[in-house]
């Protein structure tokens, strides 16, 4: 599958990488794609960086890996319509108190016809592609409207190693998800390292 990777920090160049890795054309979006920093991306993944509407053009599927606040104003533009969009981002702010309206929600308003769903975002880059690293059960979540493109990502976590996936319901589900970041930093704080995640365990 042809997937476009919108983001080229830590989160973005991992996931990609993986992507490359089971086999899918991926290509990275970057707003500097000419870059020292590109240059050194794509030698050292293989993956070409290109500019985000020349990433989104190639993509069937589409990676937001960027900050929140960047989000909207780098995907305006792009060639997003029909698109399974998987948004993995979250607010920078949002550890610093709530934010209005959750990233995944805006980013549906502003790109309506796109078929958003919503996971990996509280996830340390590293446990996102390699779950079974943890050498623990944990689970991750997953939200959006569309039922189809939820089924199609959930294929694709499995595919990175996810066993326990859970579904959350429709985009309102965002704000509990993306609620979780602050938690996340705490953790961070305690542990000393990103070697963590949460499990959901219901008595059956």
């Amino acid at each position: 599958m042809k997937i476009g990777v919108m983001g080229t920090g830590e989160v973005g160049s991992t996931v990609g990488g993986k992507l490359h890795a089971l086999g899918h054309e991926v290509v990275f979006g970057s707003r500097s794609p000419g870059s020292d920093k590109a240059r050194q991306l794509s030698a050292e993944t293989g993956i070409p960086v290109a500019s985000h509407q020349d990433a989104a053009a190639h993509g069937e599927w589409i990676v937001n890996a960027l900050p929140g606040e960047q989000a909207i104003a780098t995907l305006t533009g792009c060639a997003l319509a029909g698109k399974i969009l998987v948004d993995i981002g979250n607010y920078e702010a949002i550890v610093h108190g709530p934010i209005a309206t959750p990233l995944g929600l805006a980013l549906q308003a502003a790109f309506p016809t796109a078929r958003l769903v919503k996971t990996l975002n509280s996830v340390s880059a590293h446990l996102m592609v390699d779950p079974a690293s943890l050498g623990a059960d944990h689970t991750v979540f997953v939200a959006g409207d569309d039922a189809g493109a939820k089924g199609e990502v959930e294929a694709l976590l499995r595919s990175f190693g996810w066993r326990s996936i859970l579904d959350l319901g429709d985009l309102t589900a965002c704000r509990a998800m993306e609620d979780l970041v602050p938690m996340w930093m705490r953790l961070f704080g305690k542990f000393g390292d990103p070697n963590f995640n949460l499990l959901v365990a219901r008595q059956s």
